[in-house]
This record gives structure tokens, sequence and C-alpha cells, in this order.
């Protein structure tokens, strides 16, 4: 298992002297595991048995990849399978919640016969908040848009006292998105993803230099705090890399797990490392998000 990001240098002294509500931190793990395509009974114990050892060992948030408790390639399970609000995984994850904040994805049926790929976030005995895949891959070895309803909001909700955000794998690359959370004071983006590994060489797998681009993008340009959650195994011959890393708002990524074995990535996030972020760089206060709707407007009108 990864450690934890230390400190900077001379960091804790200066976050001895900045007011409280910048003080606060918050350990997370990160779980990069190979769910059971179609078997969600299976999927749940694995949850429960990593959320006990994650409770044991003093985290207080545990992100699960995309998918997490079903796997990826549904098809037509998907509708067999999708977590309802009020049935026994949600309630179980709720009990499971009471102890440590959850964020779990799954196909998820909140209407009749309409299935969402989402990532749901639990804490304190109770669902929190839902963010739906608005981003649907479908070509090559991806089928999403033939199994799901896309979703059409980029919310943030709270995680403690940060601002938060979710992103689902191929909406993380497209940085519009996650400038929306940008520009919305998000302390904190989590990235959950189901990628597939290409090309392992002596430098890693080739493929994940997209993702890790955009983790240096959000951290340094967006002043987040980034966690990104990618599972691995196999499905229908399809290879799924790992590679989850976290990366310091302002730093870049400084933690990174294993690629293509199981592991678990701890961070320590602080609040503190975003305001240092935004006073170095002043990209959020100089951002200037009304002319960027105006030129939107003008470019899809023209």
């Amino acid at each position: 298992m990864a450690a934890a990001c230390q400190l900077g240098p001379g960091q804790r002294a200066v976050v001895s002297q900045l007011p409280l509500c910048y003080i606060s931190s918050m350990k997370v793990r990160a779980i990069q595991f190979s769910p059971t395509l179609g078997n969600s009974e299976k999927n749940l114990q694995s949850h429960i048995s990593h959320v006990s050892r994650a409770v044991r060992d003093g985290c207080e948030l545990i992100v699960f990849p995309e998918l997490s408790l079903s796997g990826y390639h549904l098809k037509d399970l998907a509708c067999d399978i999708a977590l309802k609000q009020g049935g026994r995984e949600w309630r179980e994850l709720e009990k499971l919640s009471k102890k440590i904040d959850i964020i779990v994805g799954a196909p998820l049926e909140e209407d009749a016969g309409i299935i969402y790929n989402a990532a749901l976030y639990f804490a304190k005995g109770k669902w929190r908040h839902t963010h739906r895949k608005v981003q649907l891959p479908n070509y090559g070895m991806f089928e999403e848009r033939m199994i799901f309803k896309p979703g059409d909001d980029f919310r943030t909700f709270k995680i403690g006292t940060m601002t938060a955000g979710i992103l689902i794998c191929r909406e993380i690359l497209f940085p519009m998105l996650a400038y929306l959370y940008f520009i919305q004071k998000t302390d904190l983006l989590i990235g959950i993803s189901n990628s597939p590994q290409r090309g392992i060489g002596k430098d890693g797998v080739s493929s994940f230099q997209l993702w890790e681009t955009m983790g240096y993008v959000f951290s340094q340009f967006y002043h987040q705090n980034y966690v990104f959650v990618n599972r691995v195994g196999f499905e229908d011959g399809i290879g799924f890399g790992g590679g989850s890393f976290f990366a310091r708002a302002g730093q870049g990524i400084c933690r990174k797990a294993k690629y293509v074995e199981e592991d678990m990535l701890d961070a320590v996030i602080l609040p503190a490392d975003v305001r240092r972020a935004r006073l170095a760089s002043n990209y959020l206060r100089d951002e200037q998000p009304q002319l960027v709707l105006k030129e939107l407007q003008r470019i899809l009108h023209a």
C-alpha cells in the first residue's frame, strides 16, 4: 500500500498560522480492486471488508472505482442488478457510512426502466449526493449509451468542510467539466474510472499519461485536491489498468498506486493547500465565467 502524502518543508508552520476553518484535514483511502461482473452480492461484501479495514486504519472517506458494485461490461445485466434507493444494498451502504464516508459506483435505477451510470456518496448513515455520468462512450469496446441514460449536471456537495465534485471516467478527459467545478470553488475533486490498460512499458501504462496529465491540470490550474480511482482486473478479455493517484492542490501528483495490481492509496486532504494554491496563482480570482458564457453564446448562435 502506498503511503499518505507528506507535507512539504515548512508546511506545518504555515498551516498553524491559518484560521481554524482552513486547518481541518481528512484522511482518504482509494480502493483499487477488481469487482466481479454481475455479482452485486460478492462486490458488496468486498466493499464491506474494505470499509471495515479503512475504519480500523482511521480513514474518514473511502472511494471505490466506477461501477464498483457491478463490474463494467453489464449489457443486459444492468436492469437486473441496478441499485435502487431504499433497497437492501442501499440500506447496507447507509449503515456502513455511519463510521466512514463512502463513495461507490453503481448502475442506478431511479425511475422504472431508466438506469444511470452513477457515483453515490453516503455519510453519517444517509445518502447525500448522486452524480450521474454525462459523457457516455459508445465506440469500440464501449457500449454505455446502449445501457445508460446520460446525466445532465455537475453539482457540488459538501464532504466535511470541503466543497466536492465528482467526475466519472470519460468526463475526466473534458477539461471544461472540471472547470464547472472550479468556478463553484471546489476544494476536492474525485474522479472514478474503469479505464483499460494499453501499452505497458518501462514507464508504466502508456494510456495513463492522459489521466495523469489531467491530474496535473486540475491540481495546478484549478487549485483542486484531486483523487483518481481506477479499477483493475479483466472482463471479456479487457484488462483494466489501476494507476490510481492523488494530486495535491498546487503541487501535482504526489502519490500513485500500482499499475494493473490491486492496491490501496491513502492521502491526507488539506483544504489549506487549496487556499495556498489560489493565493499563489490567482487563477480563480481572475477567472471571468461571464465572458466565457458570452463567447459560448456567440459561438453557438453564429
